[in-house]
């Protein structure tokens, strides 16, 4: 006999669609983030959570959304068996706004039908539903056809098999029959003044064993408003634990045995109140099973609700235990707590005003996460939204660099250790990322690994630095090692390029390893068909340190060089200095007709030539854009969002920079 499942929840998914900007209208909104949603849905992942083997019965489009959906519930692990496709209807979205504290309109597109309504009776696994510990059914189940008579199918098998009480001797004990209320007067035929809504309700509450509403879906179920009354009304109607959510005054719950809790909530700074009654399911399921004491359900499940009520997410936000413990020691959710996220959940963008933004997760979050949940990496990286590395005819591409701390190049300037410290260096990046125009990233593992993380790759240019072994001023600095990243290492982790180092030194016996090794690299990326950047110098050593030619006449010669490597150059792009003099930058990159980005370099106090020059190399037809790193990380007068901004006029035609 299969393992019974801990939850089995039925009814709503959907594609959830949040503001990534707070306090805005809808109408002015210019980014969101996508997360999986439909309260049965959250409930399966916030118990999963718990450590809760959990599935759900849904059904979903037969289109990318639908696929999004089934891969997000294999990630949060929730069982996908029974989220089966409908060809007929649309995945549906839903769109909401946030006005903390206690204002977040929905917007439901379920037209002209919702697929979770399409689920049918004879599809259903009755004898999964009867023997799961916990079945979680909604009130949005029972608005529409086959969904409805499905929904009662699975009540009526639960409340049939516990009258037989055939349970096998050592199986787990069933523990609970839920009745999510989960009142959406835009779902019924009649809307808040539905004629069959209290009827149905009333049916499902004879099969219920545990019945879950705020006071208006309490008031749909019996008619009574007041928490006490809903209670009372909820058990004599069938339920043998009512729950009433009363928002800010906290939960009643009431059981028939006489044994009552009535806790008050927990504070909590809310930033996004959707979710939270899904937590506080998820959390009331782990406390059921586990058998404990009234109170202490409640109080849990509440500090559960408190927590992604302090989070933007909601599916991604749902809290693990250690959490929900830390919040109830607490008395309350401190600021590192929500700011925290739940580990792979997206994050908003940095607040463009400065740095050490209060969104950004705390540098103990981001470790503590790497230590306990490592996995987080390869989880952030399969679920990130990708781009086309050129959208459209004539763009041209701003990448942010950071790849410098890997060769063990940390000066800025002056300033030895500037790159030294990781975390200011992320919330920089973050902060030119979160910038209009920027299209990606160029960095080492370590660091795209923390930014995939921080949630700041989504819809951006990913591009990984290959050949990092040529340690700044080390004897072996142009015997230039591939340490980074490998052409299969791109291909798994889902990134769109790779970048490697070419110096040569004519002096160098070194030099001959990194050019063959940057051959058979760039025949390995064209046979994935992924385009990779090729930085070659011409260089020398003065002094015993290394030089590089920024002579016309040397990078013409390193850029003839580096187009001939390999059996293909077809993937293969440039990433070019400017030259010493820039009148001569044009016959420079006469030697290729490969497309070409040019290297920012670095920039010294007078930053407006740096621009000016920057400026006139891109108007050269084979180059297609800049990669800059420390100069704009970094600027002098330290405004980087300054900085970037005039970086990006660079590039965009009708702009003009400094």
């Amino acid at each position: 006999m299969p393992e019974p499942y801990d939850v089995i929840t039925m009814g709503r998914i959907g594609v959830d669609l949040y503001p990534l900007e707070v306090g805005v209208p809808l109408a002015r909104v210019e980014t969101f983030g996508k997360f999986l949603g439909g309260s049965p849905a959250n409930v399966a992942v916030a118990a999963a959570r718990q450590g809760r083997r959990t599935a759900v019965i849904t059904r979903t489009g037969q289109d990318p959304f639908g696929a999004y959906l089934h891969q997000e519930l294999e990630r949060f692990g929730v069982d996908p068996r029974w989220a089966t496709a409908v060809a007929e209807y649309p995945t549906p979205v839903t769109f909401c706004e946030i006005f903390p504290p206690d204002d977040f309109p929905l917007y439901f597109y379920r037209r002209p039908k919702a697929p979770d309504l399409e689920i049918h009776t004879p599809d259903l696994d009755l004898d999964a539903v009867r023997d799961a510990r916990i079945f979680w059914m909604t009130g949005t189940g029972l608005s529409a056809e086959p969904s409805r008579s499905a929904t009662l199918a699975a009540l009526r098998a639960r409340s049939e098999s516990a009258a037989r009480a055939e349970r096998p001797a050592g199986a787990p004990r069933r523990t609970a029959t839920v009745f999510d209320l989960d009142w959406r007067p835009m779902f019924w035929d009649g809307g808040d003044d539905s004629p069959e809504a209290p009827a149905r309700y009333r049916e499902a509450l004879a099969h219920a064993t545990v019945a879950v509403g705020n006071v208006d879906e309490c008031a749909i179920a019996t008619g009574e408003r007041e928490p006490y009354a809903a209670a009372r009304a909820l058990l004599a109607a069938g339920a043998e634990l009512a729950v009433v959510k009363q928002g800010p005054k906290g939960v009643l719950a009431v059981h028939r045995d006489g044994t009552a809790a009535d806790c008050p909530p927990l504070p909590v700074e809310v930033v996004n109140g959707l979710g939270a009654g899904d937590a506080f399911g998820g959390a009331l399921c782990h406390g059921l099973l586990a058998g404990w004491p009234l109170d202490r359900i409640v109080r849990y499940a509440n500090a559960a609700g408190a927590i992604v009520a302090s989070r933007l997410a909601c599916s991604s936000a749902m809290p693990f235990p250690d959490e929900v413990e830390e919040a109830l020691a607490a008395g309350a959710v401190t600021a590192e707590l929500a700011s925290r996220a739940a580990p792979d959940a997206p994050t908003a963008p940095p607040d463009r005003s400065g740095l050490m933004t209060p969104l950004a997760p705390s540098l103990s979050a981001l470790v503590r996460l790497r230590a306990e949940r490592p996995e987080a990496v390869a989880e952030a990286a399969a679920r990130r939204s990708r781009r086309r590395l050129i959208r459209q005819p004539g763009d041209r591409l701003m990448i942010i660099a950071a790849d410098h701390p890997a060769r063990g190049a940390l000066a800025v300037g002056d300033r030895s250790l500037a790159m030294a410290n990781r975390f200011e260096l992320l919330e920089r990046l973050c902060l030119a990322l979160s910038r209009p125009g920027v299209d990606g990233v160029l960095a080492s593992a370590d660091v795209l690994d923390d930014l995939l993380l921080l949630g700041a790759l989504e819809d951006k240019v990913v591009m990984g630095s290959m050949n990092r072994g040529g340690l700044a001023g080390a004897a072996f600095e142009l015997d230039d090692r591939f340490t980074g990243y490998r052409p299969d290492d791109l291909v798994r982790q889902g990134f769109d390029a790779g970048k490697l180092l070419l110096r040569i030194d004519h002096d160098d016996p070194g030099s001959l390893d990194t050019l063959h090794t940057a051959a058979r690299t760039i025949d390995a990326m064209a046979a994935h068909r992924l385009p990779v950047f090729v930085e070659p110098f011409l260089c020398r050593r003065v002094d015993g340190r290394l030089r590089n030619d920024l002579g016309a006449a040397a990078v013409a010669t390193s850029i003839a060089i580096a187009s001939g490597l390999a059996g293909t150059s077809a993937y293969t792009w440039l990433k070019v200095p400017v030259t010493d003099d820039p009148d001569a930058m044009g016959r420079a990159m006469e030697a290729s007709t490969l497309p070409a980005v040019l290297l920012g370099g670095e920039v010294g106090d007078d930053q407006d030539a740096a621009y000016g020059k920057w400026r006139d190399a891109l108007r050269l037809p084979t180059v297609r854009g800049l990669v800059v790193g420390r100069s704009l990380l970094y600027p002098v007068d330290g405004d980087v969002t300054l900085a970037v901004d005039t970086a990006v006029s660079l590039l965009r035609p009708g702009r003009e920079g400094p």
